[in-house]
């Protein structure tokens, strides 16, 4: 199974900081899972790869878990700075 998952976010910098946040669950996959996230201008785009369906759903919901915290943690951070 593969998904090609694109998030386009606010800013160029905002999809660049969200992909590198959720670099390290390219690293840690296991073995028969693949997850690669990279961000081109305003989007980021997420490949999820694997053989097994609950496998396949998990990934995918904590990967997207990750991104709307990352996100969330930007909005943040910018809200802040305004203050």
């Amino acid at each position: 199974m593969r998904i090609t998952i694109k998030i386009r976010h606010a800013s160029r910098k905002f999809a660049e900081s969200i992909a590198k946040s959720v670099s390290p669950d390219n690293l840690k996959a296991p073995p028969n899972v693949i997850v690669k996230t990279r961000a081109k201008g305003k989007t980021t785009t997420s490949i999820v790869k694997c053989e097994r369906l609950e496998t396949f759903i998990t990934t995918i919901d904590d990967l997207l878990l990750c991104m709307d915290a990352a996100q969330k943690t930007l909005e943040e951070v910018k809200s802040d700075r305004r203050t």
